[in-house]
């Protein structure tokens, strides 16, 4: 399992509800689940729609004693959870994209005997906050075709998203991306040209 965890003091309200987007310190691939709760002094809370992106997380904190506001600082705890996932075997870069969708060949290093399970997953730029999927299209010996979807809008992208991919021995998974309740944290540095993936645990 792989997690993040953190503490934020709010800040004071005039209202009795206050939404804030907070940003995780390395990205998901997908959207986590993230729990949270609030701790205040001399005041009660209640913590309502945590809506997360693989970057950033959304929470809203309302007091539930008063209908009034606070002037002292609540503490917002949260937690974010999720399973592994493989170490990648290889990577290619995809470019830009005009549209929603690209269609992508990767060559395998060396052939293999016979046609591999392959599970494939995108990685977006922190910067721009942009998330995909990965469906299969067919692999033989040689390498494998994709189809890469954009997810976090319905429009192409002026970025250098990362297609990472493995060999599996569950042939369920083969062409999926992580579904949406699971997440993944790696951190992803363009080092000399290379790519090297740094796991957080």
């Amino acid at each position: 399992m792989t997690s993040e965890q953190g503490v934020r003091y709010l800040p004071t309200s005039e209202t009795n509800s206050l939404t804030m987007t907070l940003t995780f310190g390395i990205p998901f691939i997908t959207a986590p689940i993230v729990t949270a709760n609030v701790v205040g002094l001399n005041a009660r809370y209640a913590v309502q729609g945590v809506n997360s992106s693989p970057f950033t997380f959304v929470v809203t904190v309302t007091r539930t004693d008063s209908p009034d506001g606070w002037t002292k600082s609540p503490m917002l705890i949260w937690k974010a959870i999720g399973p592994e996932v493989p170490d990648p075997k290889g990577f290619q870069e995809i470019g830009e994209s005009d549209y929603v969708t690209a269609n992508v060949t990767v060559n395998f290093p060396e052939p293999f005997d016979v046609a591999p399970n392959i599970f494939a997953w995108v990685m977006g730029t922190f910067a721009n906050q942009t998330t995909y999927s990965a469906q299969m299209i067919s692999v033989n010996k040689s390498g494998f075709q994709c189809t890469v979807r954009r997810t976090d809008k319905n429009a192409g992208w002026k970025e250098n998203p990362v297609l990472l991919w493995t060999v599996i021995e569950d042939s369920d998974t083969v062409g999926c991306c992580l579904p949406r309740v699971k997440f993944v944290r790696r951190s992803v540095k363009t080092v000399c040209g290379r790519m090297k993936m740094i796991r957080k645990r």
